[in-house]
């Protein structure tokens, strides 16, 4: 729908550009002809769950896509990165783990469930990944490990985790779940750390409906791994170590191995989606997008599976970011603020610990918007939102009037509006 005056936007109007909503996740299911022939085997071989046929063949796949020795799946990347932690870190039942506070929300959930504490730190400014100096400065007796997380649009400083790893004697594991099919001269994520964890969820670039999976060159963490998901159980008659249900199931391998086929078509598609956007959007005044560098400040070359869309509203702008998100919401167009609020100033941040500075996290919290993403935004779709830009940016004045008036109004109580 083309604006012609304020009164045409949705947030004022209800009337959308995208009656069907435009996601800011992949949301692709492979070719359903591909995916029954998976389930047929299902049925064939009369198993459901519990390690069957299509888990074992997508664990080889995967670590054959990883270059890596070991993959272990498990029902979701949240179950597998518990149980990375607690193994790892198995020598100690408290401590800390050092993370970012710039990255998903429930990532510090998952530290409390292992049992440990976050410790939180800052990120590079350039690159959002998680800050070196800053890590190293934290580093205490207390420290159990290090997750650091692999960015959309930069991977950890690898080298440098290294060395804190054995300069502290702490072990490192990755938050790799927006890092499939990316790669750092030429070695694709997978095989760093102590183990890297990587997510099957619809919403990423191999879809299981759910589901995660742990990459891993180590073949004593990969045997324990496998125990720990199927609750401790060694054999029968015998339990090695306190275990959970983490197994993931044949028709959830039966879809990530279908979408697995595809996913050079995916990486190809998204690439070409973001130069779109990048074209379409150099319309559009004072805006600029989260590139995607070939090469790394360290001089490595890098690939990328160009997963997100981060798109940078700055002050000198009519509106504010929240703003522009309120109004693109009502038009269908999900998007949403990047990492924000940071997790060491969300409700959920745990209240006996000392909430830390990290100017750069707060900073970059309210710089960006999640742009809609994946196989469900189109060419058009990408036009569409370039010309809302540039109407929003060129009547920003006036819209903002109009959000103030809103605002008042609905601040007003009833019996006082005319």
């Amino acid at each position: 729908m083309i604006k012609r005056c304020i009164d045409d936007l949705a947030y004022f109007s209800d009337k959308p550009m995208f009656p069907e909503v435009r996601p800011f996740g992949q949301l692709w299911a492979p070719d359903r002809n591909k995916f029954y022939k998976y389930i047929e085997s299902i049925y064939s071989e009369k198993r459901i769950t519990n390690n069957g046929p299509l888990v074992r063949e997508l664990e080889v796949r995967l670590a054959d896509l990883h270059q890596c020795k070991h993959c272990v799946v498990f029902a979701n990347a949240c179950i597998a990165i518990i149980s990375v932690l607690k193994l790892v870190a198995q020598t100690r039942t408290t401590g800390e783990v050092i993370l970012p506070a710039f990255t998903y929300a429930g990532l510090p959930h998952l530290v409390r469930w292992a049992g440990f504490l976050p410790k939180f730190v800052d990120i590079d400014e350039n690159s959002h990944a998680m800050s070196v100096e800053s890590t190293e400065k934290v580093v205490t007796d207390l420290s159990t490990a290090i997750l650091a997380v692999h960015q959309v649009n930069s991977p950890a400083d690898i080298e440098a985790f290294s060395r804190i790893s054995v300069k502290y004697n702490i072990p490192v594991i990755y938050d790799s779940v927006h890092g499939v099919c990316c790669s750092i001269d030429g070695v694709p994520l997978g095989g760093f750390g102590e183990a890297e964890i990587f997510s099957l969820h619809a919403t990423k670039l191999i879809n299981g409906f759910e589901g995660g999976y742990v990459t891993t060159n180590r073949e004593d963490l990969a045997r324990e791994l496998k125990i720990i998901r199927n609750f401790g159980i060694l054999r029968e008659d015998a339990t090695a170590m306190l275990g959970l249900n983490g197994k993931l199931n044949e028709i959830h391998a039966a879809l990530a191995l279908a979408s697995l086929d595809e996913v050079q078509m995916l990486l190809s598609s998204n690439q070409k989606r973001f130069l779109k956007y990048s074209q379409e959007f150099s319309n559009v005044p004072e805006v600029s997008w989260v590139e995607y560098p070939p090469i790394s400040r360290h001089g490595q070359k890098l690939d990328y599976n160009y997963e997100f869309f981060l798109l940078r509203i700055p002050d000198s702008w009519p509106l504010t970011r929240d703003e522009v998100i309120k109004l693109l919401r009502a038009e269908g167009a999900l998007a949403r603020g990047y990492y924000d609020p940071p997790i060491h100033l969300s409700s959920h941040y745990p209240s006996e610990l000392e909430v830390p500075s990290l100017p750069v996290t707060e900073k970059l919290s309210q710089c960006y918007i999640q742009m809609p993403a994946g196989e469900l935004v189109s060419d058009g779709d990408i036009e569409i939102l370039k010309d809302w830009f540039c109407f929003v940016y060129e009547n920003g004045s006036l819209i903002r009037d109009r959000l103030l008036r809103n605002l008042h109004q609905n601040n007003t109580p009833i019996g006082e509006r005319v």
